[in-house]
């Protein structure tokens, strides 16, 4: 009898991780906001520091009344590398409207910095862009828990966290939407 409980027992253990188990393992697919997903407010925005591509200290706070894209990524990551251009094209369309910081979780510095000599992107050097490294990831995992990039956050111009896009499949349009709600 205990030896059929056992057989009984592996049997369901084997076909669970023939199934179940491959639920646990398979990622999810990217976020995909659109129109037509609704605006909540996830939280206040952190009012943390970073020093930007030039050197300059900032806080989030001084961007209050302007809507802020945050973006989260490292130069490793190929969907960052995808819509790195599409953020810097939404702040490029309204750039007295807008702000992007975009924080990089590389290993290092140098490896942002040459990530951006290799490319060829068009407003890097825009008054509303902003570049940092976020050395240990002080800022993406401590304090926004980010631990899956790309990842962007839109805040409003109150300084409210709206929405958020999880991986890169999302589009242009999609991003213009959600930054006209606000």
């Amino acid at each position: 009898m205990l030896r059929n409980l056992i057989i009984l027992v592996i049997i369901s253990l084997a076909g669970w991780g023939l199934t179940g188990a491959d639920a646990l393992f398979t990622p999810a697919p990217p976020a995909r906001i659109t129109d037509n997903t609704p605006s909540v407010t996830l939280n206040a925005l952190p009012d943390f520091a970073f020093t930007d591509q030039n050197g300059t200290t900032r806080r989030a706070s001084d961007f209050k009344g302007r809507i802020i894209i945050l973006n989260f990524w490292a130069s490793w990551c190929a969907p960052c590398v995808k819509e790195f251009p599409l953020l810097l094209q939404a702040a490029a369309d309204v750039p007295d409207e807008i702000i992007l910081i975009a924080l990089s979780s590389d290993t290092n510095e140098a490896a942002m910095n040459e990530f951006f000599k290799r490319q060829n992107f068009k407003n890097i050097d825009a008054k509303n862009v902003f570049i940092a490294f976020d050395e240990n990831g002080k800022i993406t995992r401590e304090q926004f828990q980010t631990y899956r990039l790309p990842e962007t956050i839109i805040i409003d111009k109150d300084g409210n966290m709206r929405d958020k896009l999880v991986g890169a499949n999302w589009t242009a349009d999609d991003l213009a939407g959600l930054i006209n709600r606000y």
